[in-house]
C-alpha cells in the first residue's frame, strides 16, 4: 500500500514539476519578503513588537496554555487557507490568487523568523525552530500540494474551454481533486495537533532562556 502511495506521489510530482517549481518559488519569495520587511520596521513598531515578545515569553513560561484553543485556531487558519485554495482551483481566474496565498503564508513565516533572529540572534533562531518548524513540516508541504493540484485543475478547466480537441471528464477529475485535498486536510489536522500538544512543550522549555 505504501509503495503504491509512493508511486502515485512520485508520478504526480514528476507530472507537475513546473507547477511545483512556481509554487515553491512564490513561497520562497514570500519568506524573503517577510524577512526583508523586518528591516523596514520603524523604531516604534520594533519596540512595540519587542514588548509583545517579552510579555509572550513571560506568559508561556509562567502559565499553562489552552491546548484546545490552540488546536481550534490552528485548524481554523490552515483549513481556511486550504479550502480557499481548493475553491480557487475550480475557477478559471484562481491561479494568481492561489500563488498569492502561498506567498502570504511564506511572508508570515519569513517575518516571524526574521524578527526573532534580528532581535535575539541564535536564541531567536532556536526558538523559531521549536515554535514554527514542527507543525510546518507537515502543514506547509500539504498547502503547497493543494496549491499545485488546484492550479493543475484550473489549467485543465481552461484547456477544456479553449481547446476543442482537448476534452476531459471534469466531474471525475473534480472528485479525484477533492478526494486528494481531503486526504491532505487529514495531514494538516495532524500538523495542528502537533502545534497544539507538542510545540507548546518546546516553547515553554525554551521561553525561560529567552527573557
Amino acid at each position: 500500500m505504501f509503495r503504491k502511495i509512493r508511486e502515485i506521489a512520485s508520478r504526480h510530482i514528476q507530472g507537475n514539476l513546473v507547477i511545483y517549481f512556481i509554487v515553491i518559488m512564490f513561497l520562497l519569495i514570500g519568506i524573503s519578503a517577510g524577512a526583508f520587511t523586518v528591516k523596514a520596521l520603524s523604531d516604534a513598531q520594533r519596540q512595540e513588537l519587542i514588548g509583545y515578545l517579552r510579555s509572550f515569553f513571560q506568559f508561556i513560561s509562567e502559565n499553562t496554555y489552552d491546548t484546545f484553543s490552540i488546536l481550534k485556531q490552528s485548524l481554523l487558519n490552515n483549513i481556511q487557507t486550504g479550502v480557499l485554495i481548493w475553491l480557487l482551483g475550480i475557477t478559471i481566474v484562481g491561479i494568481p490568487f492561489i500563488l498569492l496565498l502561498i506567498a502570504l503564508r511564506g511572508f508570515i513565516i519569513g517575518f516571524t523568523v526574521g524578527f526573532l533572529v534580528e532581535q535575539m540572534g541564535i536564541r531567536g533562531l532556536f526558538f523559531a525552530l521549536c515554535a514554527i518548524l514542527p507543525q510546518n513540516l507537515l502543514i506547509i508541504p500539504c498547502l503547497v500540494s493543494i496549491a499545485v493540484i488546484g492550479i493543475s485543475f484550473s489549467l485543465m478547466i481552461i484547456k477544456n474551454k479553449l481547446m476543442k480537441s482537448y476534452k476531459s471528464d471534469i466531474m471525475r477529475q473534480f472528485v479525484i481533486y477533492s478526494t486528494i485535498v481531503a486526504t491532505l486536510f487529514s495531514i494538516i489536522l495532524l500538523g495542528a495537533l502537533v502545534e497544539a500538544y507538542i510545540t507548546p512543550i518546546f516553547m515553554k522549555f525554551v521561553s525561560s532562556y529567552m527573557q
